[in-house]
Order: structure tokens, then sequence, then C-alpha cells
């Protein structure tokens, strides 16, 4: 079998049926192929463009999240803080009460014990046992009169570091919580920041804050004293009693005053009244005091020109109220109902907690594509850059926008089943998401200088 036969004679390579004619068209295929293959090589950098934009987007609704949230935990802690402190004060400022009125008693039993040995003279088994309590009573006077002045003043100075301290927390809120959200949003991705809208909406929570609580000082610390007031014991607010026979009790009684008062916010002052009490006359009149029995005072503050009831010792005692008040022994060490902070009347009237909105943005440049990473979004710059000045797409940031606020919360039931109003005397605040609201939207979107989507601005 003999092979083809080239033109000098020699086998000809190429098979009979792979020889072209002349003139036969070549490469038809390729005609397809490259634009079918440049078709989707665009929709594959398109697909990954937008798969990785989706993803982008989640990252920085995460990231606005994420700044909100801790922004508002920060709130949260705050006045929780606040809260902590105040209960923390009154509380102390109720030992220093009940501190002011032993010393009034143990005084006052200093005094009443030997007219009671006087009285029980003529029973010597009595007599004996009054004049070792008299004994016993007098060291133990003498020894708790200098220590609880010592430790009323000791608490005072801490009440007003503790006042110094919700101060400090409150103003430190004013930089801290910026800071939170930009490190939060930094922490999630350093090229995320805070958009011009953004800023705005911090700066209006700035604003809000500001106006949220208020300090009650000088003498607006009628908010404390009357907390105080009401979380007084019973033996300290009034020790009152009444000793009457009963044939005798229309015309002769013992009536037992005494009482604990904050005065001018900067003194405490505690008085006992003991004194014997007759009716004017055999069958009318009125009863009035005759023989002053007992007395003893507290002092601790600075010079107060108020008058105090004492539980009613100045009005029913006046005689025995004059002795106290003249053997009074003063100490001026007690600083005074610290400053505090609370909401005020119309705040809680309205109790609208400052809302914290973050606007994030990343812009275009910073954005990982698959277009810039492959450099086909530098082609066309290089490409039209000569003198026909192709006009390139303007670039375009992308945008996210979450809110938290913080709300008032009381997880168990009141005893008495009230329910609690919000305020900075219980530390009941917490921080969660919310949707951020249409005019927060328009007024991000504006200062920002972009549109807001249609849906978004519909009510």
């Amino acid at each position: 079998m003999t092979g083809n036969v080239g033109p000098a004679g020699r086998p000809s390579r190429r098979p009979r049926q792979e020889r072209r004619r002349p003139g036969s068209p070549r490469g038809q295929a390729l005609v397809f192929l490259l634009p079918l293959v440049a078709t989707l090589a665009a929709a594959l950098l398109w697909v990954l463009d937008a798969g990785q934009g989706v993803s982008e987007k989640q990252r920085l609704v995460d990231a606005t999240d994420a700044a909100a949230l801790s922004a508002a935990v920060w709130q949260a802690r705050t006045l929780n803080f606040e809260s902590y402190m105040n209960r923390s004060i009154i509380a102390n400022e109720a030992v220093i009460a009940q501190s002011v009125s032993l010393r009034s008693w143990s005084d006052y039993m200093n005094r009443l014990l030997p007219g009671a040995s006087v009285l029980t003279r003529w029973v010597p088994i009595l007599n004996g046992a009054v004049l070792v309590l008299q004994r016993l009573w007098a060291g133990f006077d003498r020894a708790l009169q200098p220590g609880l002045t010592a430790a009323e003043a000791m608490v005072s100075l801490v009440d007003h570091d503790l006042a110094a301290a919700q101060r400090l927390m409150h103003a430190a809120s004013f930089q801290a919580v910026p800071d939170v959200v930009r490190a939060t949003l930094a922490a999630n991705d350093p090229r995320y920041r805070l958009s011009a809208g953004g800023e705005a909406l911090l700066a209006r929570w700035l604003a809000d804050w500001t106006r949220f609580s208020s300090s009650y000082g000088g003498a607006w610390r009628w908010r404390q004293a009357d907390v105080l007031r009401r979380s007084l014991d019973g033996f300290t607010e009034s020790r009152n009693s009444t000793f009457a026979a009963a044939p005798l009790g229309t015309w002769l009684r013992i009536e037992k005053r005494g009482g604990t008062e904050l005065l001018d916010f900067e003194t405490w002052r505690s008085v006992e009244t003991l004194s014997l009490h007759t009716r004017s006359g055999f069958l009318v009149g009125r009863m009035r005091e005759q023989v002053p029995l007992g007395w003893g005072a507290a002092y601790h503050g600075a010079p107060s020109r108020q008058a105090g009831t004492y539980g009613g010792s100045v009005r029913t005692n006046p005689r025995a109220f004059r002795l106290a008040d003249a053997g009074v022994r003063q100490h001026r060490s007690y600083l005074g109902l610290p400053s505090l902070r609370d909401l005020s009347v119309e705040q809680r009237r309205q109790f609208e907690p400052p809302r914290l909105v973050v606007r994030a943005v990343i812009h275009e440049a910073g954005r990982q594509t698959a277009s810039g990473i492959t450099g086909v979004n530098r082609l066309l710059p290089a490409a039209g850059a000569g003198d026909e000045g192709v006009a390139l797409p303007r670039a375009r940031a992308m945008y996210a926008m979450s809110a938290a606020e913080t709300y008032f919360l009381r997880t168990e039931r009141r005893r008495d089943g009230a329910r609690e109003a919000p305020s900075l005397y219980s530390p009941y605040w917490r921080p969660r998401l919310s949707l951020p609201t249409r005019a927060e939207r328009m007024f991000a979107a504006s200062a920002d200088g972009v549109a807001v989507p249609l849906l978004e601005a519909l009510p």
C-alpha cells in the first residue's frame, strides 16, 4: 500500500482528508468563542462583586449593631452606677440619722437615770439596781458619744466621695460613649467609619444626654431629702409615747417626745424630752407641762436657724426642749447632704431615654471587590486616560444604620404590688437593639448628602 506522494516525489505527511482547499475559511469558532468567554467572565465578575457586596453589607450592619448595642450598654451601666451611688448615699445618710438618734437617746438616759435613783431612794433593792445601771450607762455614754461622732464624720466623707464618683462617671460618658462607638466599628473592620450623618446623630445624643437627668444641689436637694425622709425607720423619725394611769389619766400624765430631723440639708439634730403634765383646771382646761423629768439632744453639722418639731418636743414639752437645747454639744464635721443626679419632674413625665443611633460608611475605594482584585476596574481608566477624556462612573459608598435604646424594667415585683416608675434610685436600666425611625433615617441621609430609598422615606 503506497502513501501520498508530494510535488518532489516524497511521501506527504498530511493525510488526504486533512488537506485544505485553496480559499477555504479558517477560525470560524473563535469568532463566536471570544465574545462568549468575555460575557461569561463579565457575568462571573458581576456575580462575585454582588456576593462580596452583600457580604460586605452584612458585615457593616453587624458592626453598626455591635457599636449601637455597646454604646447602649455603657449608657445603661452609667445609669445603674448613678442609681447605686444614690442608694448607697441615702442608706449612709439614714445610718447617720440613726447614729445621731442613738447619741441623743443615750444622753437622755444618762440624764434620766440620776433622777430615777432619787425617786427609788426608799426602795433599797430597786434603788441599788438603778444606781448600778446609772454607773454603767454613764461609762457607756462616755465611750458612745465620741465613737459615733467620729463614725458619722467618716460616713459623711464617704458619701461625698460617692457623689463625686457619680459626677465623674456621668461626665466620662460624654467621651466614653462616642469612643465606644468608634472603637467597636474599628474592631470589626478598620475600614468602617462613622459617616457625616452618624457624627450628627452622635452629636444629637450628646445634647439629649445632657437634658436627660438633672443635678439636685444647693436648695434643690429637696429631692434626695424627700427620699431620705421616707427611708428613715420609726425610731429615728419619731419616739413618742404617753404614760397615764387609768384613774388619774384625766388629770395627770407623762409625755415622752423625741425625733431626729435634717435641717437646711446641712445638719442632723435629735432631741428627747420627758415631762410631767397636769390639767390646768380640775374638770376643764387642757394638759400643760409642769415638771421636766428628762431631756437629751445630739447635734452634728453646721449651725442652723431652721426650727424643727422633733416629734412634737417643741410644742408638747417646751421647758424640757429648752433644757435639752441649752446642753447640747455641737459637732461640725458633718459635710451636709451631697448633690445627686436624678430625673426631673418633666423628664419622669416624658421618660425618653436618649437613643444610640449609629450610621457607618465604607467607601468604594476601601471595598475589596473581584474587579478590583483582578485589575479590571483599572483597565477602563487606563484606556480612557487619553485625550478622549472618558467620564468614569462616580464611586458609591455603602451605608448601614442601627439603633439601640436603654429602658427601665424591674425584674421582680414590689412587695406592695405598686408599679415602680423610672428613676435614678433603682438600678433596673437595660440595653436593647431597636429599629431606626424614619425621622432618624431622613436626618442621617440628609447630613450625608445622599438620597433616601423610597421604602425608608414612606411613613
